[in-house]
This record gives C-alpha cells, structure tokens and sequence, in this order.
C-alpha cells in the first residue's frame, strides 16, 4: 500500500481534501493531509516572515518524523511550490510527485513568476495586515455549486502573501525532476494551461480531466481520487 502526503493551495487547509481521502483510506492506503503555517486551523502562525521556505520544511519534517518513504507527493495549486521543493530536498522519500492544477517552479522562481496574473488574486488584504492576502470568491475557480461554494467559503482563511512572493529556495531541480512525476490538468478552466504543457515539454506524465475546474478535490473528488489511486498501481 502507498503512502500519500496531500498538501493544500493558498487560503485552503487539510480540510479541502476531506472528500478525496476517505477513497485512499479506503483502498488500504496510509494518507497525511496537513495544513501548512498560517492557514486554516493554524492561521495563528501567520506572520510576515512566514513564506514557502517554511511550508516546504514542514513537509521535509513531516516525512522524516513519519518515516515516510516511497511517497506519493501530491499538490494542488500553491503546494505544488511546496512539493517541488520538498522533492529538492528529500528525494530518497518521495516514489511519486503529483502536480493536481499546480505551479511548477524550478529554483529561484516564485509563484508570481510563474503566474503574473496571480498578483491580481492576492491584492486585496484584511484591516491593518497588508502582508496577508484575502481570500478570493471560489467561484472564480470553476465552483457553479451553490453548495460547494458555500462549503468553502465558509473555511478559506488569508495566507501570508511571502508565500507567493518567496522565491523556490536552491535545491537539487536535477534530483526532484528525476523522480517520476504526473500532472493533473484540471481543464474546466484555462487558469493552468501553459503549466500543463510546460509539463509535457519536461516529459512530466499529463492527464487532462476535461470539464473539471480548478478545485476539483471539491468538486468533483470521485474523478480525482480515481486518478490518485491509478499512481499505486504498479506499472502496467
């Protein structure tokens, strides 16, 4: 059985992977769904120094406190900065990177370098914490469910804007781009479209999931769980 180690985008938490992991459990699989610094649960822990270097030391201690090895390290959006440099760091851990609709940085590039447009989206922040970032309505993201929107707008927190502005740390790109690694299109909106194809350009395994937004661990989490539990399966 794998082990999956699930980590969340900006202003999400653990929480918005609750309807994709009871499949993995499911299935005999050993499952970890943090929440990073500053968010969600642990948004106590926002502060203006709190950037991307920290959530992916996070991670690097998760799976070395758990003795996680042969991992499947999956994530979503902003994790995808977070996982990238993880797998720089503890290669010899992770079986498996799994972009689902994420940044894919190399050293020294922030998720403002990657996606320009992203400025727009962490513009506004709360009374008298300009170094945080609002969160931005889910329908922007492909959510036409009343009841899916309001499920998250209920729990998105605002995240500290160094972790888009922070730059990948130097680590090991050579190392992390030798383990294999899948990228989830999610092509219901063209938010990451260039990111994909960018992807398929490294030789990073693309599957496209036609029709499906941005948050698709929301709103549609039977289709992604099914292309999450296709990764432990051995090849052929």
């Amino acid at each position: 059985m794998a082990t999956y180690v699930l980590i969340h985008g900006s202003w999400l938490g653990g929480w918005s992977w609750e309807r994709v992991r009871p499949a993995l459990e499911e299935a005999g699989h050993r499952v970890f769904a943090p929440t990073l610094a500053g968010m969600a649960e642990r948004r106590h822990l926002a502060a203006p120094h709190l950037g991307l270097s920290v959530h992916i030391r996070e991670i690097v201690d998760l799976m070395e406190q758990q003795d996680v090895t042969d991992a499947i390290l999956v994530g979503h959006s902003y994790g995808g900065m977070v996982i990238a440099g993880a797998g720089g760091l503890i290669p010899g851990r992770i079986g498996r990177l799994c972009y689902v609709d994420a940044l894919l940085p190399r050293s020294g590039q922030s998720a403002f370098d990657l996606i320009p447009l992203m400025r727009e989206h962490f513009s506004q922040s709360p009374p008298g914490l300009p170094w945080m970032a609002s969160p931005v309505d889910p329908a922007l993201f492909g959510m036409d469910d009343e009841s899916d929107r309001r499920w998250v707008e209920e729990r998105v927190t605002p995240v500290p804007r160094r972790t888009v502005e922070e730059p990948l740390p130097a680590v090991d790109d050579a190392a992390r781009e030798a383990i294999p690694a899948t990228f989830v299109h999610c092509a219901g909106l063209p938010i990451l479209d260039e990111t994909a194809e960018l992807a398929g350009r490294r030789g990073v395994q693309v599957i496209t999931l036609e029709g499906v937004g941005h948050l698709a661990m929301v709103t549609h989490p039977e289709i992604l769980a099914r292309e999450l539990l296709a990764l432990a399966l051995p090849p052929g």
